[in-house]
């Protein structure tokens, strides 16, 4: 399992989009800092986007926000994709110590 991290918001750089081009159904992506803002359940600047996570997360693709950057941003869990699990700080350590490697897309 690869661990992507994104730490860019999709407003105004498509960090989050390259990554979901090429990540696997054993893989997991979380989203911290600004990057964040990719969970949100709307429509984002890139079309297909949340229907990319919709089908990568029914083939088994995890997709994680970190609790603590959300909260910093003012975003409710009401407001996240169904997809999106919210995780902590011991959360983040526990995915980064089951992966085999660790991509950040930035």
């Amino acid at each position: 399992m690869i661990l992507h991290t994104v730490n860019k918001s999709v407003f105004d750089n498509n960090a989050l989009g390259d990554c979901l081009r090429v990540v696997t159904s054993t893989d997991v992506i979380l989203l911290i800092e600004n990057g964040v803002y990719g969970a949100l359940n709307k429509p984002q600047s890139e079309p297909g986007y949340v229907e990319r996570i919709q089908a990568l997360s029914a083939d088994g693709t995890g997709f994680y926000v970190l609790q603590a950057d959300c909260q910093a941003r003012g975003l409710q869990d009401r407001a996240l994709l169904p997809a999106f699990k919210i995780t902590d700080d011991a959360g983040f350590v526990d995915l980064a110590s089951a992966a085999s490697a660790i991509q950040s897309w930035y």
